[in-house]
């Protein structure tokens, strides 16, 4: 339900941005490029597993230093212990994959003036931060199956005891980032950007504590210790360190943009005849 209402909200921005009368200083985009996770599992900045990511966007130039931007994007990201050098997280053996749907809202600081309708100012670096929301649902491949983990509870979610709540599917994150864009003409434009998010979240992938022992699903037990099928004997002991809860996870998109510009263009005055 949460999902839903964030689209609900950005689709009546996309209207509200419609029906403005000055709708001049509107430009209409797209980007095209890659996701990638940083966490419990990819503890070294990998980009080992990256996935491709797209989105489309808004954007409201408030004057020729910033812009305002909200945006619909959509990415993959996966990560498996398998393909680590540190020889816990290969006696750890876990992986996981989850798509990524995010509503991003950000503020653009160019560094130099910007302004699409003079060739002098068509190029500019800029920053970016803001504020989005996010959507996610982290799987597993076990015994030539897919499933969705957070229902399962393999840190102790789902035990009677209580002890332990379920992780939230829907995030906050805060967008930093910048890139480069060019006006090659007065109606389109293109870049190149970046953006880590930083989320409040140390469950994109599903591992966070430690580990519960003896679960009362022996699913759960399975994709919660999944040691026992590289190493004997397998490692989850109880109160054991699963996963890294000091820092929550991030993930970061980065593409290419191209922007269209529905302005008319200024014909010139005549010139007066003396």
């Amino acid at each position: 339900m949460r999902m839903r209402h964030l689209l609900f909200s950005f689709f009546l921005s996309l209207l509200f941005l419609s029906n403005r009368a000055d709708a001049q200083p509107w430009e209409y985009g797209a980007w095209f490029g890659v996701a990638n996770y940083f966490g419990d599992l990819n503890t070294n900045a990998s980009f080992e597993f990256i996935g491709p990511a797209t989105g489309f966007f808004v954007r409201y130039n408030i004057n020729t230093r910033f812009a305002f931007r909200t945006g619909l994007n959509f990415g993959s990201i996966a990560f498996e212990d398998a393909t680590s050098k540190n020889p816990y997280q290969l006696a750890r053996n876990l992986s996981f994959s989850s798509n990524l749907f995010e509503w991003s809202n950000d503020i653009e600081f160019n560094f130099f003036k910007y302004d699409r309708e003079k060739e002098q100012y068509s190029f500019t670096p800029f920053l970016l931060f803001g504020i989005s929301a996010f959507y996610y649902k982290p799987q597993a491949e076990f015994e030539g199956e897919v499933y969705s983990l957070q229902p399962i509870g393999t840190e102790r979610q789902n035990e009677s005891d209580g002890s332990k709540k379920k992780y939230a599917k829907v995030g906050v994150a805060i967008p930093i980032g910048g890139g480069i864009k060019y006006s090659f003409s007065p109606f389109w434009a293109i870049g190149v950007e970046g953006g880590l998010r930083k989320t409040f979240s140390d469950y994109i992938d599903d591992v966070s504590t430690v580990y519960p022992g003896g679960l009362s699903d022996p699913l759960a037990n399975s994709l919660s210790d999944r040691s026992s099928e590289v190493t004997d004997p397998p490692i989850g002991k109880e109160g054991k360190q699963r996963g890294f809860a000091e820092n929550n996870d991030s993930y970061l998109f980065m593409g290419i943009t191209i922007s269209y510009w529905p302005h008319k263009v200024r014909c010139p005055k005549p010139a007066k005849i003396l």
